[in-house]
């Protein structure tokens, strides 16, 4: 199975990768100073869960891919080992190239979109700012124009495109992605 979440900044796409991290084994795939993903072990089946793109940053995932054409031949090779998650603010708000790579894989390819609240990602990203100093006010209309785009594509994935959406609850989203990853086992 391969998850891609989906959300805008501040909606816990990170966050909820670095949950799993955290919580269970794994190892770095690369170097400790810059991987490119990691794999872990999860306790109830051997087949393994391959995150990609590095989390060392508070914003991590495949938006620190470059190129971006290297994102989904990653997410193939680890594809070919297990399950995958993947994120990113540049990964969620197109169909695009990997829209059409993952077709190969039908339902075992769901687009995961966060449900979580415009002013929530608002209240985040100012929080972000300021522990790294930054004290500028949020000027709201970027990220509004990027939640409102992202939530636009749900519709076009699902009836245009035909593909497995599933909406994510941004209040409990590992317990929603371990079932998914259950699915299969």
């Amino acid at each position: 199975m391969i998850i891609n979440i989906r959300g805008t900044h501040g909606s816990g796409k990170s966050s909820i990768v670095r949950t799993l991290i955290d919580r269970y084994p794994h190892e770095i795939l690369g170097t400790e100073k810059r991987p490119e993903g990691y794999k872990i072990t999860l306790p109830w089946t051997n087949i393994p869960l391959f995150v990609v793109g590095s989390y060392k940053t508070a914003c991590g995932g495949c938006d620190g891919i470059q190129p971006y054409a290297l994102i989904w031949p990653r997410i193939k090779k680890y594809a070919q080992q297990g399950h995958v998650i993947f994120e990113g603010a540049l990964v969620s708000s197109s169909y695009g190239n990997i829209g059409r790579s993952s077709e190969e894989y039908g339902d075992q390819f769901i687009f995961a979109f966060l449900n979580t609240p415009l002013n929530v990602c608002l209240e985040r990203i100012t929080a972000r700012r300021k522990a790294r100093g930054d004290n500028r006010p949020v000027n709201p209309k970027n990220t509004e124009y990027k939640y409102k785009n992202i939530l636009g594509s749900i519709n076009k994935i699902r009836d245009q495109f035909k593909r497995r959406v599933e909406i994510l609850n941004y209040q409990k989203p590992i317990s929603i992605i371990l079932g998914w990853l259950h699915e299969t086992t």
